[in-house]
């Protein structure tokens, strides 16, 4: 079994301090993502993909459940099964900081978090290659 705990923990804390856009300001991405919950609660007009804003609260309540849960999967110790959930929970992560920056040629605060999010992407494929080879 590999030791896969630096890597992982990595991943999830690279992933949560991703620079966003947050008003006139600048954030990371873990307020949106202690937040989140709240916002979803409270407004229902909370998921808009259009624009960066719109995308910003589903983004960041998905990656504090996917961090969780990649953080989580360090405890089993069916190192198949360990090696099928880090390897999703992984890709999910890189999918969802995706959609985040997906209008990265339009948007300065796309650009922002893509720049922001590589130390994330280079930790994540990291990752990936640790558990498959």
């Amino acid at each position: 079994m590999k030791k896969l705990n630096f890597p992982v923990i990595t991943t999830a804390i690279l992933n949560a301090f991703i620079l966003i856009g947050a008003g006139h300001g600048l954030g990371i991405l873990l307020i949106y993502e202690i937040l989140s919950p709240q916002f979803i609660l409270s407004d229902a007009n909370a998921f808009n993909l259009d624009h960066y804003d719109g995308r910003l609260v589903p983004v960041a309540f998905l990656s504090l459940i996917f961090q969780v849960l990649l953080l989580m999967s360090l405890k089993i110790k069916r190192w198949r099964l360990q090696k099928i959930l880090i390897n999703t929970f992984c890709i999910i992560l890189m999918l969802v900081f995706f959609v985040l920056v997906k209008d990265f040629s339009k948007s300065n605060v796309d650009q922002l978090s893509l720049i922001s999010g590589i130390p994330f992407l280079i930790s994540s494929l990291f990752l990936l290659l640790k558990v498959n080879f």
